[in-house]
């Protein structure tokens, strides 16, 4: 007999929401395991696009979406400033949760759903798909194997520019009128894609390891004239954080910044070795050194390059968007519901991944180290 499907309700049905439709329907891993009875968005569009759905409810409410009969978990892809009240919500309505970035945007946020996460009983799961790319889950074997001897150093980057996002229709130039848009509530660090990437290549996806202190610098320099039309957040941040063993991290997050296309870097340094992505999707390179560096010489070593062979030899390729890191974070949220076992980026591992960030623009704007609260599984 086969297992039974989650009937699960989308909030939000832009971009993103209606691509975790299509990855669930359509995964060969995620295949079959899921049915997608009922959405709430309050935007005509996407309730236009929802009524080409078969059997799938369109919601008039937040409140009017829990009440539908059979449901079962909730997909949260609304704007950040909604997605606390509204897990909140759905742990206590009963359901399964799987939210998009960021969990909030307040640290009081982070709390409240930890602890209803707890009271409830159900499967939250974090939807930073970043820390499930091949690379970082081959970053995060090295270091918890020990191959590159212990971690002194890890750096990520995930620099674009999104600010077709403040214009009309998401297209034109300056001369097209802009719109609000969510990224201006948060600084760059409290987004998303190098922080939980970061402890998971320095930790491992079972324990990612949380940073304690951080020194964060942010500015505005970027835009057409000048204006990096995100204000009043930045839009460009680097942060450099500490963990517990001394290892360091630098992470780097821009909303506006000249690099086409789009691209994420990946560095995990240990005594003995060093891995580097300088192109997720691209072939990396793995040094494991044999000596010390000797008089005139550099540190005896080999050196390996790592394409997508090597990496499947470690990371099971996916079919999937994002070079199978969907299908991964779906299927590790699906399993946990199936087998009543904990999601990795569970509320307390994804507070860890969300307070580095609050704290990193603290540290900014005050101009000092910050202190980084720590969730733990004995809270």
């Amino acid at each position: 007999m086969g297992r039974k499907k989650l009937n699960y309700g989308m909030v939000g049905y832009g971009l993103m929401g209606w691509g975790h439709t299509l990855e669930l329907k359509l995964a060969p891993k995620l295949r079959g395991r899921t049915n997608f009875i009922a959405c709430f968005d309050p935007n005509q569009k996407q309730q236009d696009k929802l009524k080409k759905r078969k059997n799938v409810k369109i919601a008039e409410t937040f409140e009017d979406l829990l009440d539908t009969p059979d449901l079962e978990a909730l997909i949260i892809s609304s704007p950040p400033q909604y997605h606390a009240d509204q897990v909140i919500a759905g742990l206590e309505a009963g359901l399964h949760i799987y939210s998009e970035v960021p969990m909030a945007i307040k640290e009081e946020d982070i709390k409240r759903i930890i602890y209803a996460e707890d009271k409830s009983g159900k499967k939250y799961q974090y939807g930073e798909n970043y820390a499930f790319l091949p690379e970082v889950l081959f970053a995060a074997q090295l270091s918890s194997s020990g191959k590159i001897g212990p971690v002194v150093y890890t750096e990520s980057e995930y620099l674009h520019d999104v600010s077709y996002r403040w214009r009309q229709d998401h297209k034109g130039g300056p001369e097209t009128p802009r719109i609000e848009s969510w990224y201006s509530l948060i600084e760059p660090m409290e987004y998303a894609h190098t922080i939980g990437p970061a402890q998971v290549a320095l930790g491992g996806l079972k324990s990612p390891m949380p940073f304690i202190e951080v020194k964060s610098y942010i500015n505005s320099i970027g835009g057409f004239n000048g204006d990096p039309i995100c204000r009043p957040s930045g839009s460009f941040q680097v942060a450099l954080f500490k963990t517990k063993t001394e290892a360091i991290a630098k992470c780097a997050n821009a909303y506006i910044f000249a690099r086409e296309p789009t691209r994420m870097t990946l560095q995990l340094t240990g005594r003995t070795g060093t891995y580097e992505s300088y192109h997720i999707g691209r072939a990396g390179r793995l040094f494991l050194a044999d000596d010390h560096i000797i008089k005139f010489r550099h540190r005896k070593g080999r050196a390996y390059r790592i394409g997508k062979i090597a990496l499947s030899r470690v990371v099971p390729w996916r079919l999937g968007t994002y070079f199978g890191a969907q299908p991964r974070i779906f299927d590790d949220w699906l399993s946990a519901i199936e087998t009543n076992t904990q999601t990795s980026l569970n509320a307390k591992v994804a507070g860890n991944m969300c307070m580095a960030g609050i704290c990193a623009a603290k540290s900014a704007h005050q101009n000092k180290t910050i202190e980084i609260p720590v969730f733990t599984s004995k809270m």
